[in-house]
């Protein structure tokens, strides 16, 4: 069923690349195969990303009460 979906070249790459990984299962030649028939997901650029993360600024805690347990205070 895979090699009339990928054809032969496309399932030699799949078990290669199953074998690779370490596995010998035929789920996980499925997976390969469909993984490089697929194309790659675009990812949308990070526009705005630095005002994004503003939103989420904390200030550094305090960590002088931990030093001084510490330093046996």
């Amino acid at each position: 069923m895979l090699a009339r979906e990928h054809g032969p070249a496309g399932l030699e790459l799949a078990v290669r690349g199953a074998l690779a990984a370490g596995s010998i299962d035929g789920a996980a030649v499925a997976v390969q195969a469909r993984r490089t028939a697929a194309p790659a997901p675009i990812t949308p650029p990070l526009d705005g990303l630095a005002a994004r993360l503003a939103a989420h600024d904390r200030p550094e805690p305090d960590l002088a009460g931990y030093d001084a347990l510490i330093a046996g205070r």
